[in-house]
């Protein structure tokens, strides 16, 4: 295999050599640039979806559904057990939207946040825009002012959420409340049903982490994701809290643009993927205007190695 850099932000290229198969790679060599990069661009292998499902098990056979996540999924065809889902945005709409989305890591406001990320793109904007981005949640603590890295370490986050009657059903997969409620004391949500049918949840965590493969700390969170559905979305139903309080002007500005130096587009071709430490690195993606567009998610929620 052929393994270049992905960008001097971190992050590594696998391609094939010449007639070199996608299931002959040397899976303990990935382990080892996985965890030394963070992520991982399999790129030149035109992977179709039963390929890439058989691939990824090689890794984990630990795979999760979005159940109780902030967003609705749909499986793809060639899935046998429904863990590959398009990251489409697609509930309640005729076409997927295509607004850009912050980066974030996957269920980091809830306990049950999986260990590794996999996407792959079936099919990518035929006219420009839609890259995945991915940032190294070390590198964007080491670029933070004094300032910033002084309040997050003072600070407690809180994620909240509201659910209106309905959609707390379809994000949770029951209607059952007490299913629900389970599920919420599982992963230390707290979680209140109203009169009216709706319901909120709250989750406490802090913004910075040690990852599984790195002795530092990282910045690794769904801040900005969820400031964005409050600010720019105008949405009052998904807001994050830090000491009870919103965060700081200053303190959004230079986490927005520090996080923006050390970013990584990914320029999808039909047929790449990439793996992803969830623990380290966030993600998110660009806007873009082709609404056939396909990206696939795969969520492991743990790995024995």
């Amino acid at each position: 295999m052929i393994v270049k850099p992905l960008s001097e932000h971190g992050g590594v290229s696998v391609g094939p050599t010449r007639d070199e198969s996608l299931m002959s790679l040397d899976t303990d060599e990935l382990i080892k640039l996985y965890k030394q990069a963070g992520a991982i661009y399999f790129e030149g292998f035109d992977a179709d979806v039963e390929t890439f499902q058989a691939f990824s098990d090689q890794f984990s056979t630990d795979y999760m559904d979005n159940r109780g996540s902030g967003s609705f999924r749909e499986g793809v065809k060639g899935s046998n057990d429904g863990t590959i889902q398009n990251v489409g945005y697609v509930y309640g709409v005729e076409q997927q939207r295509t607004f850009p989305l912050p980066l974030h890591a996957d269920r980091s406001y809830v306990k049950s946040q999986p260990e590794m990320m996999w996407f792959m793109a079936q099919k990518p904007c035929t006219c420009g825009g839609g890259q995945t981005i991915v940032s190294d949640g070390v590198a964007i603590w080491k670029a933070f002012s004094d300032h910033t890295r002084q309040a997050f370490e003072s600070a407690q986050l809180e994620y909240i959420r509201d659910y209106p009657a309905g959609e707390w059903e379809v994000l949770f997969h029951t209607k059952d409340r007490a299913e629900v409620g389970a599920y919420c004391k599982e992963n230390d949500l707290i979680i209140t049903f109203r009169d009216d049918g709706s319901a909120s949840t709250s989750y406490f965590k802090h913004a910075m982490v040690t990852p599984k493969y790195a002795d530092e700390i990282a910045f690794v969170n769904s801040i900005m994701i969820q400031q964005w559905q409050e600010d720019g979305l105008n949405r009052d139903g998904a807001v994050i809290r830090m000491n009870g309080e919103r965060i700081p002007d200053d303190v959004l500005e230079d986490m927005n643009d520090a996080s923006a130096r050390v970013t990584i587009d990914l320029n999808w071709n039909k047929g790449d993927f990439v793996m992803v430490d969830n623990t380290r690195m966030m993600h998110g993606r660009r806007a873009f205007e082709d609404t056939e567009r396909e990206v696939f998610v795969r969520m492991c929620r743990s790995v024995d190695w």
